[in-house]
C-alpha cells in the first residue's frame, strides 16, 4: 500500500521474511523502491526478525536505524524506517508486549504531529486478540490532545478474512 500526498509518502509492505536464509533480496528490493519513490517512511510487516539481525545488515541509504518491534520467534515482526532528514520518537508509553504495533510520532513539514503505528495482526488470531488491538489503538488516540494539526496513520497487516468486521468483531455464522 502506498500513501502519498504533496508533502508526505508512506510505503507499507508485507516482507514475509525480511532476510531468508541471509538472501538480502528482499532488502535490495526495498532498496530499489527507496530510491525510486523516495518515500518519507517505510514500513514493513511479518518481517520475521529477531534480536540476532543488527541493525547494519538491514539500513537502507538516507534513512535512520530501523525502528524494530521483533517478535523473537518464527514470523511475525513490524519495522519502520524514517529519512534522516524527518524528527521522529518512538512512543514506547503506547506499546504493550501483547500486541504487535509498533507507534512513532513524526513531525511532518508544517510541523504538525503524526502518529504512525505499524501493526501486524496473525491470521486466525482469537477474538482476546483482536480486541487487545483494538484496545491498544483506542487507548492511544483517546490520550492525544485536541489538535487540529495532529493527524494518525494506521498500517499494517489485519490479516481480516473481509468476513468479519475488524471494529465490531462481529462476524457471520459458518
Amino acid at each position: 500500500m502506498m500513501v502519498r500526498s504533496r508533502d508526505f509518502s508512506v510505503l507499507h509492505v508485507n516482507t514475509r521474511s525480511m532476510i531468508a536464509h541471509n538472501n538480502t533480496m528482499k532488502l535490495d528490493e526495498i532498496n530499489v523502491l527507496a530510491a525510486e519513490y523516495n518515500f518519507d517512511v517505510i514500513c514493513l510487516t511479518e518481517t520475521w526478525l529477531d534480536n540476532s539481525i543488527d541493525a547494519n545488515s538491514i539500513r537502507l541509504v538516507g534513512y535512520r536505524d530501523p525502528f524494530r518491534l521483533d517478535r523473537n520467534r518464527h514470523g511475525g515482526g513490524v519495522l519502520a524506517y524514517v529519512k534522516n532528514n524527518i524528527y521522529c520518537v518512538r512512543r514506547f508509553d503506547f506499546e504493550s508486549p501483547d500486541v504487535e504495533i509498533l507507534w512513532l510520532e513524526l513531525k511532518t513539514i508544517n510541523s504538525c504531529s503524526l502518529y504512525l503505528a505499524v501493526c501486524y495482526l496473525p491470521p486466525n488470531t482469537t477474538f482476546l486478540f483482536k480486541q487487545m488491538l483494538i484496545e491498544s489503538i483506542s487507548t492511544f488516540i483517546e490520550s492525544l490532545p485536541v489538535d487540529p494539526c495532529c493527524c494518525i496513520l494506521l498500517v499494517g497487516d489485519f490479516n481480516f478474512d473481509g468476513r468479519c468486521s475488524p471494529w465490531t468483531l462481529k462476524c457471520p455464522s459458518s
